[in-house]
């Protein structure tokens, strides 16, 4: 039968350990100094949140989210020793998991950066730049887009982790370009005139912030670039020890729209193609799910323990609880769901005009117990 639990819920890791998981209401979900500041990558996981939970799972286990987004918990788990493993479709996200799990010496990556500014400045000066495209030039000083475009046609070359702030650097660039009017993850109103801010500051500066040294020597973990619904065809069956994620949540948020959109505009990549292997559209929501805990079921062991962080859907009808939603999916019932509220994340500023409030629910499945 399936609990409900409340703040500060627990309930049982193991059959043969008296250890319990424990979820705490959170004051605040923002870490933005973190290597999670380097890119602002709407509907993320907390850092902090993530965190506290892993903490309390056994560090050798490998850890699959299969839906990694920009690498919050892939990252978190491997400070701790986990092998993470990390899936998802969009290739943004997948470029940032790859650069957080990423493992090199800031010398290594200050000398990549400076020969990276170096030559995107003299191909800058010698005209052997492209122009950038007219729908994201728009947002740009017409300097600043220059710069830009002289370092992407290098990028593909650089490490993981310079990439990672390169995308950052951008979204960073375009809300100073429109005098910061813009918030840290939503694009607003043209601003004329465009301000001029270095982008070859930006990234430098960015990816010096950003830089943690707390997954040195730690297991490298895989990113990869997939179907969630096809899991079982590039990880091994009975392999998984524990599967922690946050979904995408019904179609709330389109994951290419926002800064993604400015970058995909720059690099010239289609976004309706890139949305099409996505799972955000309500209406084939749920069998792209059954499908996703199909294959779950497939790749973790008998033993395995499935932690789902899901949230509530407004639809003309009402409110779907994400719980229950999640509940109806499989015909074994979770060994555990709570119910929380938070503060303090990138929405606070319409929380605060809507008057509303975050609400999220930790769907957990024990595997041994049913599922």
């Amino acid at each position: 039968m399936s609990k409900i639990g409340n703040d500060n819920a627990e309930f049982i890791v193991n059959n043969n350990s008296n250890k319990k998981l424990k979820f705490e209401a959170l004051k605040s979900v923002n870490n933005p100094k973190s290597i999670h500041g380097m890119y602002p990558y709407r509907g993320k996981i907390s850092p902090i949140d993530a965190k506290q939970i892993l903490e309390q799972l056994p560090k050798e286990s490998v850890l699959l989210d299969p839906f990694s987004g920009s690498g919050t918990i892939l990252y978190e788990a491997q400070c701790l020793g986990m092998s993470a493993i990390g899936v998802d479709n969009n290739p943004i996200a997948y470029d940032l998991s790859k650069a957080k799990i990423e493992q090199k010496s800031w010398e290594y990556y200050e000398q990549e950066l400076n020969t990276l500014v170096s030559d995107s400045k003299l191909a800058l000066e010698s005209g052997n730049v492209p122009k950038m495209p007219e729908e994201a030039l728009k947002h740009f000083h017409d300097d600043s887009a220059r710069e830009i475009m002289s370092v992407s046609e290098k990028i593909d070359n650089a490490s993981d982790y310079i990439k990672g702030c390169y995308y950052g650097a951008i979204a960073l660039t375009a809300r100073g370009c429109n005098h910061y009017k813009w918030t840290s993850s939503t694009v607003g109103k043209d601003i004329e005139p465009k301000r001029y801010i270095s982008f070859y500051d930006r990234l430098m500066s960015k990816s010096k912030k950003h830089y943690s040294q707390e997954n040195k020597n730690k297991p490298v973990g895989k990113a990869f670039i997939n179907d969630s619904r096809k899991l079982s065809e590039f990880i091994e069956p009975n392999s998984v020890d524990i599967v922690f994620t946050s979904p995408p949540y019904f179609d709330a948020l389109d994951y290419t729209a926002y800064y993604a959109k400015i970058i995909y505009e720059i690099h010239k990549k289609s976004r309706l193609e890139i949305r099409e292997g996505l799972i955000q559209k309500f209406s084939d929501y749920e069998e792209s799910m059954k499908d996703v805990l199909e294959e779950i079921n497939i790749v973790t062991k008998e033993d395995a323990i499935i932690i789902f962080v899901v949230g509530d859907k407004k639809t003309k009808d009402g409110i779907i609880d994400g719980g229950e939603f999640f509940t109806s999916l499989r015909d074994s019932n979770p060994t555990y769901i709570t119910e929380r509220v938070y503060s303090g994340s990138q929405s606070q500023v319409f929380d605060k005009l809507n008057q509303t409030q975050r609400k999220e629910q930790i769907v957990v499945w024990h595997k041994a117990e049913g599922f």
